[in-house]
């Protein structure tokens, strides 16, 4: 008896191994001709007729090749039924009634996705969906609702757009953004890029409280923003936007203050080099060597830098109609040529660049000024420090020290 019950028992064994073996084959088949495109996908179901994620791919696949027919609305709802939490399949079920003119039905189907789908594609296709058919007091909570979910597993600049689509007040946008997180952070590089000055000016202080502890991204941001303001020709927001970085040590760096005569912000190089905002930036030519140590700049040439290049150069704030004194110190003891006249400084003033060439920064000696008048409605000067190899003479080679370059009220 113990002998027949061990014979069934290993029978079944078998014949479960078969089925499981058979049943894995049979997947293992489906699953390689769903690769196959459409028709694969078709030949897997008959394999396969009971499997939802088939029969998901296949009715979305169909919907994407533009098939408008019934049965692929029957595909479509067949593979709804097999898996009611697609949110894919009742996004794509719920613009097809929208293309039909049923817009009753496509909000049913599409605000079902964005209930049970609490990611941003769901929510985004419904407010587009609002957006479409005219109905901003349904279109703004969806895209409040976007606004707040994770931004890192989205690009929200789409949503943005809708926004300024839907409404060119900007006070309306921004009370939409949320006041913690990297959206802020991404709205802010949004206004720059459109070129949307008055807009960021007003977002930028709803930036400064959600930053934080800024990691370098935010640093990077907050720095081409004063930049961009620049750029914009607004030198108050600018150094507004410059100071208030200051003093939350965003930027390590000092305050501007231009009325005060404090219009370079590290004029004895104290600082680490920013190179971005009101910072000094720094040739990267061949041949020429920068490194900074007791404030002071220490540019080495090797006798192979460029004939001619910007080797030094920042950006000072003027008060208009003001005469004003460019003051440096130098050290030329290690350079081949102590008194070579190709060190020049040259004065930019902004808007419309009107420049001022200073007189060769070596012939006075050691220290040497620059005397100009800032116009009428000068916003700033760019401060060049240029080298160009002078006719008659070889490359310079050595080391050139800067001790200071300041700009002060002249008489």
């Amino acid at each position: 008896m113990k002998a027949v019950s061990s014979w069934i028992v290993r029978a079944l064994l078998v014949l479960v191994c078969a089925f499981l073996t058979a049943r894995s084959i049979r997947i293992s088949v489906a699953d390689w001709r769903a690769q196959q495109g459409l028709n694969g996908l078709e030949r897997a179901l008959r394999l396969e007729p009971g499997d939802s994620v088939l029969l998901a791919r296949a009715a979305l696949i169909r919907n994407e090749s533009g098939d408008m027919s019934p049965a692929a609305d029957r595909q479509l709802l067949h593979a709804a039924e097999a898996d009611p939490l697609n949110a894919n399949l009742l996004m794509t079920l719920g613009l097809r009634e929208e293309f039909r003119g049923h817009l009753a039905e496509a909000e049913r189907y599409l605000t079902r996705a964005a209930e049970i789908d609490h990611t941003v594609k769901p929510a985004w296709t419904l407010a587009n969906f609002y957006y479409r058919n005219d109905q901003p007091d349904k279109t703004w909570p969806m895209i409040r609702r976007a606004l707040n979910l994770n931004p890192l597993a989205f690009d929200p600049t789409p949503i943005f757009d809708l926004c300024w689509n839907e409404t060119s007040d900007s006070k309306k946008i921004l009370d939409l953004i949320p006041a913690r997180g990297r959206t802020p952070v991404y709205y802010l590089a949004y206004l720059m890029n459109k070129k949307k000055a008055e807009a960021a000016v007003e977002f930028w202080p709803r930036l400064l409280e959600a930053a934080g502890q800024p990691d370098q991204g935010v640093v990077d941001l907050t720095t081409a923003f004063v930049e961009f303001l620049e750029e914009a020709n607004r030198m108050p927001d600018a150094i507004r936007a410059w100071n208030q970085l200051v003093e939350r040590n965003i930027v390590v760096s000092a305050r501007l203050d231009p009325k005060a005569g404090v219009s370079i912000a590290d004029p004895e190089f104290s600082f680490p080099l920013l190179e971005r905002g009101f910072g000094w930036r720094v040739t990267r030519e061949a041949g020429v060597t920068v490194t900074q140590a007791s404030s002071s700049l220490r540019f080495e040439f090797d006798g192979n830098e460029p004939e001619a290049s910007v080797l030094l150069t920042t950006v000072a704030p003027l008060v208009p109609g003001r005469a004003y004194r460019l003051v440096w110190s130098t050290d030329a003891s290690r350079l081949s040529s102590r008194q070579d006249p190709g060190f020049v400084f040259q004065i930019v003033q902004q808007p419309g660049d009107v420049i001022t060439a200073c007189q060769p920064l070596l012939q006075a000696g050691d220290d040497g000024a620059c005397r100009f008048n800032s116009l009428p409605n000068a916003g700033a000067a760019r401060l060049d420090l240029i080298y160009k190899r002078a006719l008659g003479t070889t490359r310079v080679e050595g080391t050139l020290r800067i001790a200071s370059v300041k700009l002060e009220f002249g008489s």
